[in-house]
């Protein structure tokens, strides 16, 4: 809660950022703005539209190594307001989040899978796909299919 947070930076000052995932109070607007007064609230990259202007004001996430160029530039948007700019990239973020999920997630591909994945889509990683147990593992055909993704719908993601 926005109260629980406030405790924690009373009692820890140094306490900077809170990363708000969906289900958390900073991932909505009201919680956001509230959280924002007196701690940074990280958000996942598409949610930076909505929650952009209401002074969320960076993220934790790997799609800094899917693409640096797109997630930095997403960034640099945000924070000269943009919103116009930074909304066209959110509605490509949520397709590729509504891909991804709708492809991979029945498969029990959790975050391994995905960094990894999406991070040799683009070209930008050259790390293996292998994940350890019990982790689910992407397979080239993965990578491939994402690449094709990106492609037809995020052409920038392959831009590296």
């Amino acid at each position: 809660s926005i109260e629980q947070h406030r405790a924690i930076k009373e009692s820890v000052p140094n306490y900077l950022m809170v990363k708000s995932n969906a289900g958390t109070v900073g991932c909505t607007p009201e919680g956001c703005k509230a959280l924002s007064e007196f701690v940074n609230v990280f958000i996942g990259e598409h949610k930076s539209a909505e929650l952009g202007p209401l002074g969320a004001v960076g993220c934790c996430s790997s799609m800094i190594y899917w693409n640096p160029r797109v997630t930095l530039d997403l960034w640099q948007h945000v924070h000269d307001g943009d919103w116009q700019h930074v909304e066209a990239v959110c509605e490509r973020l949520s397709n590729l989040i509504a891909f991804l999920h709708g492809e991979y997630v029945e498969r029990g591909f959790t975050d391994t899978a995905f960094d990894r994945m999406g991070g040799r889509a683009s070209g930008f990683l050259q790390t293996s796909l292998r994940s350890r147990g019990p982790y689910t593992s992407a397979t080239q055909k993965d990578v491939d299919q994402l690449r094709a993704w990106y492609g037809e719908h995020f052409p920038e993601m392959l831009e590296v």
